[in-house]
């Protein structure tokens, strides 16, 4: 979860969006989430695992996953870029926060 919270946040400029209007609601999107999964993570490093923690993450993948269609990125091959990102990562973080879940379930158990 950690390197998904930072990849959110530096990935736009590793691909190079272009930092026009529809691009900056994409980057602006993923820094929001990057921010907020990468607060996450560290929370779950420093203190015992709940189940928030997880719906906090399932839910920002879930937004990354349904930003592009909510919010319009554009139509340049870039903003394509920006939308297979968004829902790569999203689909990722949902992936993760449901196994984190599974496994708590099965630790308790």
């Amino acid at each position: 979860m950690l390197a998904a919270g930072i990849w959110l946040f530096i990935g736009a400029w590793i691909i190079g969006y272009p930092f026009n209007e529809p691009a900056v609601d994409a980057h602006l999107n993923e820094m929001i989430v990057g921010v907020v999964v990468f607060l996450v993570a560290v929370a779950r490093m420093v203190r015992q695992r709940g189940p928030v923690s997880e719906i906090v993450v399932a839910a920002a993948g879930a937004w990354l996953v349904a930003a592009p269609f909510v919010v319009s990125y554009g139509d340049t091959s870039k903003a394509d870029a920006a939308r297979i990102n968004d829902i790569a990562t999203g689909s990722v973080l949902i992936l993760l926060a449901t196994v984190s879940l599974l496994l708590a379930r099965v630790r308790r158990a």
